[in-house]
């Protein structure tokens, strides 16, 4: 519906009279006015469908996702995400996460960034956290033990942020997740098919 209104509005800049009338050709204000007007989505967003891979890098993780574009707009992910371990005295701890998101993207007109588009997400995962504790027991009474505890949470996440289309092949990512109390920011690389 905006790029029949679009076409419309172009077509009636292009099309109506200038203050000369004897002359029925469009003078160069107008023209470059007629171009000044954004359309919804430029020329170099119209090609977004297809797979793509990504690397994640973020406060304390690092990870990967794949992903669909399904339309200009509206993208699916996979992404597996590894914390750093927590080093404590006698006890590891270990996290990893998996989940699946829906993205929806919007084009910014921002001449000097574009195609830069603002994203917001939707989606599940899956958060596994392994603790390890070493006990070194009481040599001649006690004998070492190692105790796993291994935990697991389904959790909602949202979150938001701006990609940047470089090229046909490659985007840049800057966002951050709300997963319930937890937040997290992160830098993406994408490699389009």
């Amino acid at each position: 519906m905006k790029r029949i209104l679009f076409f419309i509005l172009l077509s009636f800049i292009i099309a109506a009279p200038t203050a000369n009338a004897a002359t029925s050709r469009v003078s160069p204000k107008t023209k470059l006015q007629a171009k000044a007007i954004p359309t919804p989505i430029d020329s170099s967003h119209k090609k977004r469908r297809g797979f793509y891979f990504g690397a994640q890098l973020g406060d304390s993780i690092v990870g990967g996702l794949m992903g669909i574009t399904i339309s200009n707009t509206y993208s699916l992910e996979v992404r597996y995400d590894y914390a750093d371990p927590v080093y404590q005295p006698n006890n590891t701890v270990n996290s990893s996460s998996i989940g699946i998101s829906g993205l929806a993207m919007f084009p910014l007109q921002i001449s000097e960034l574009d195609p830069l588009f603002m994203f917001a997400k939707v989606g599940y995962e899956q958060n596994k956290v392994e603790s390890t504790t070493n006990d070194p027991g009481i040599p001649g009474f006690f004998p070492p033990t190692t105790t796993i505890i291994t935990s697991t949470r389904k959790r909602v996440t949202v979150g938001a942020g701006l990609e940047h289309d470089f090229n046909k092949k490659f985007s840049g990512r800057i966002g951050v997740n709300f997963v319930g109390s937890d937040h997290s920011t992160y830098l993406t690389a994408i490699y389009k098919f």
